[in-house]
């Protein structure tokens, strides 16, 4: 399931980076419109990604096996890290693109091109909520990098349109400028998207908001005497939970994995999804340290 949506929404972004890549590209450079063109080429670095994303999902889905016994879900995490990283590039090239062209004079845009990033626009901004919809609903870090991969391209044909704007107004350096602001937010974004790849990929905690989800799920299941050791983390699309619980002493094994086992579905259930729980069943004693 997850693949074939994951892929699914991938393959549509792909179809419509094609088609504006070649309506941008062809049509800036007609006009004489450096956004435009440069907006193409990020448009061209979403199609590229999108194939990254698609190899990412892939790779992910298989199941464990002898050298992978936790899965293959990081592969996931890698492929949104690249996004990340591709993304940064693209910004970088936009913002010396435009720095080398600044002052070159700019012919004012003609109405067709507006309304290729008006159309652009519209477009992306649109496959970003889809794309970002489908990633919160499978926790997928590479479709939520792609779906900001999106939204920049939403920014950058935005910026095409304030900058020809500024053209038409007699600002002939508007169109320049605009080019820089966009490279300026798409490294801003990728910033944040290699944040949260190598936070995942150097075993980082869960939000605090899930551990507090957690701690109330362990709490209210009867029997529960105590826990400490709570330990979080994320595989791929996975939560990770490992915990030590505390049970009365005199309680038969056969009853102290019952309350592990009630644990473990309230761990999962608060979480929702994917989620693995390992629980360590101690005895508890009115002395012992939590």
């Amino acid at each position: 399931m997850f693949s074939r949506e994951g892929v699914g929404i991938t393959l549509l972004g792909g179809g419509v980076n094609l088609v504006l890549a070649g309506l941008k590209l062809s049509l800036g450079a007609s006009f004489g419109s450096a956004a435009l063109v440069a907006d193409g080429v990020h448009s061209l670095t979403d199609l590229a990604t999108d194939l990254v994303v698609i190899g990412g999902i892939r790779l992910a889905a298989r199941p464990a096996d002898h050298t992978h016994a936790y899965g293959h879900g990081k592969f996931e995490t890698l492929a949104g890290g690249l996004v990340a990283v591709a993304l940064a590039l693209a910004g970088g090239w936009l913002i010396w693109d435009a720095a080398q062209a600044l002052s070159a004079s700019s012919r004012p845009p003609g109405g067709l091109v507006l309304g290729i990033a008006f159309l652009s626009l519209v477009t992306k901004e649109w496959l970003f909520r889809l794309t970002h919809r489908v990633a919160s609903r499978l926790a997928s870090q590479a479709l939520a990098a792609n779906a900001w991969h999106h939204r920049s391209d939403a920014f950058s044909s935005g910026a095409v349109l304030l900058g020809g704007g500024a053209v038409l107004l007699g600002y002939p350096s508007g169109d320049r400028l605009a080019a820089l602001a966009v490279g300026a937010l798409v490294i801003l974004a990728a910033l944040r998207l290699v944040g949260r790849t190598l936070h995942e990929l150097s075993e980082g905690t869960l939000p605090e908001e899930d551990r507090r989800r957690i701690v109330a799920a362990i709490e209210a299941v009867p029997g529960v005497k105590g826990w400490h050791r709570l330990r979080t983390r994320r595989v791929g699309r996975q939560s990770v939970v490992d915990v030590h619980l505390q049970v009365a002493p005199e309680l038969s094994v056969k009853e102290a994995h019952d309350i592990a086992t009630q644990v473990e579905e309230a761990v999962a259930a608060a979480l929702g999804g994917r989620v693995s729980v390992m629980v360590h069943v101690e005895p508890f004693f009115p002395t012992s340290a939590d």
